[in-house]
């Protein structure tokens, strides 16, 4: 399957590669050349972002596989606390502690994000922490700007500090 989305993905950058030459000749003057130039940088452009998005939908870097993969399970089994994980798609994992039936906050400590090779996004989080990389995938641990516990709680309290403090500690080799 990986063999097929990349044959056609080289494929596409062939054809649009050999379109832009071919529309290169017709005009023959400095402008058409570099019009070319640019169609042809930005093919290549919009394949390799192609290429990059294509990359997270493969199994083997789904996120949530990648942290089991890696132990985050018993990253969070040593902190002692009680905590959910929630995968919501191939590319978001979030993690809290468990709260009470009813609570309206969500107790989450962090969520694990993967961006595709090239894409820098992640560094405009204002709290983050790379955890890993895997063929140019970057694995990001985006930590909370607002706590999401009541704080009143002292159990609460304890286990978002001792959550947060294991999943800063994890990273994926």
């Amino acid at each position: 399957m990986k063999k097929n989305r990349l044959l056609l993905v080289l494929m596409s950058v062939i054809m649009a590669c050999a379109m832009t030459l071919a529309f290169a000749g017709c005009g023959g003057d400095a402008n058409t050349d570099e019009e070319a130039a640019e169609t042809t940088a930005a093919a290549e452009t919009e394949t390799s972002a192609e290429v990059a998005d294509s990359l997270l939908e493969d199994p083997e870097y789904d996120i949530y596989k990648v942290l089991e993969k890696n132990g985050l399970e018993d990253v969070l089994q040593a902190s002692g606390v009680e905590y959910d994980v929630n995968q919501f798609s191939n590319i978001t994992t979030e993690v809290a502690i468990k709260m009470p039936e009813g609570e309206e906050l969500d107790g989450v400590a962090g969520v694990f994000m993967a961006y595709a090779p090239g894409d820098t996004e992640y560094e405009s989080l204002p709290d983050y922490k790379i955890v890993g990389e895997q063929d140019g995938v970057t694995y990001v641990l985006m930590l909370p700007t607002d706590v999401r516990i009541n704080t009143e709680d002292p159990q609460q309290s304890s286990d978002y500090e001792k959550l947060t403090e294991a999943l800063k500690s994890f990273e994926i080799k």
